[in-house]
């Protein structure tokens, strides 16, 4: 075995040099039995401004309630036992809509004379009241898309009313095309249905116009309005207590989890359904030309209806 017999010591070359001065040296952590030194200088604390006013961010709750609360008071609605006012409200309204099931069994048991509907008057009261309709679905989903394209945090308090408005007011403008017709059981002839004999609608007629109109925004609008409802459902999912409302919730919920993946697609899928629904409101003016076909010789001076209805809708 051969031992070192130089006592000389090495030198350090020029790159263990430079490395020993661009490392840093670690130290070790202080021991617990550490005391202070008497006399030395504690080590200086960095403090930092606040940030100037116009740079503060709003708080989304306020009041110092967290977003545990916001759940709470928001699904406590559903939870909770009905109010009384609630029943007051829906009495008078399912009054209304039996009365309105009464006219239209008149209606369909008589004639659309009732409506002043002949020769050469085609429309009258059916298309007053559906472009009525029409109109008020176009504002809810109309403003409800444009105040998402445009990144408006104050939508949020909007914009389900508004599209739940949009879903009502369409059915309700449905109902007209199909009891213009006279014949309601025959109403499945408008639609584009196969048949042994080859037999198609009438695509030039305005009344093919509203059933596709109507069908295509209202198939828009729902999935608009679901999509925007899939993280509210999974909330409610966890929360539920009894099995089958968890269930029905979990169902629709679509098996959101609150990931990331999971909100980079519903930011996606929610930006392309606004996207959509914002040209659809152009489509409205189409819905005005059946009033201005009916051959009558005031059907000239209806055509600047087309112009008014677009910033009418936008009002509503």
């Amino acid at each position: 075995m051969v031992k070192a017999t130089s006592t000389t010591p090495l030198k350090p070359s020029k790159e263990a040099g430079m490395a020993e001065t661009l490392m840093p040296t670690p130290t070790a952590p202080p021991p617990a039995s550490h005391k202070t030194i008497p006399g030395a200088k504690p080590a200086p604390t960095l403090t930092l401004a606040p940030p100037p006013p116009e740079l503060e961010r709003i708080p989304l709750v306020e009041n110092n309630h967290g977003p545990g609360w916001l759940s709470d008071t928001i699904a406590g609605i559903v939870e909770g036992k009905t109010p009384k006012w609630w029943w007051y409200a829906f009495i008078p309204s399912f009054c209304c809509l039996m009365l309105m099931l009464t006219v239209l069994t008149y209606l369909v048991s008589t004639g659309v004379g009732v409506w002043g509907l002949n020769h050469p008057v085609m429309w009258g009261w059916a298309i007053v009241n559906f472009v009525w309709w029409i109109g008020i679905g176009h504002a809810g989903t109309l403003i409800s898309a444009i105040l998402f394209l445009l990144r408006q945090r104050w939508r949020t308090s909007i914009n389900r009313a508004a599209e739940a408005m949009t879903i009502f007011a369409v059915m309700c403008a449905g109902v007209f095309p199909v009891m213009h017709i006279g014949r309601v059981w025959l109403g499945w002839w408008l639609l584009p249905l196969p048949n042994s004999n080859s037999i198609w609608p009438q695509f030039r007629s305005p009344l093919m116009w509203d059933v596709f109109a109507v069908s295509t925004y209202f198939t828009v609008s729902v999935l608009f309005w679901y999509v925007g409802l899939i993280p509210d459902l999974a909330t409610m999912r966890d929360r539920a207590k009894n099995k089958i409302r968890q269930f029905c919730y979990g169902l629709f919920a679509l098996g959101w989890t609150g990931s990331n993946r999971n909100w980079s697609n519903y930011e996606k899928a929610y930006l392309l359904l606004a996207g959509l629904s914002t040209p659809l409101d152009r489509k409205s003016t189409r819905l005005k030309f059946p009033s201005c076909r009916a051959g009558t010789p005031r059907s000239s001076r209806l055509t600047l209806s087309q112009a008014q209805f677009s910033p009418g809708s936008a009002w509503c």
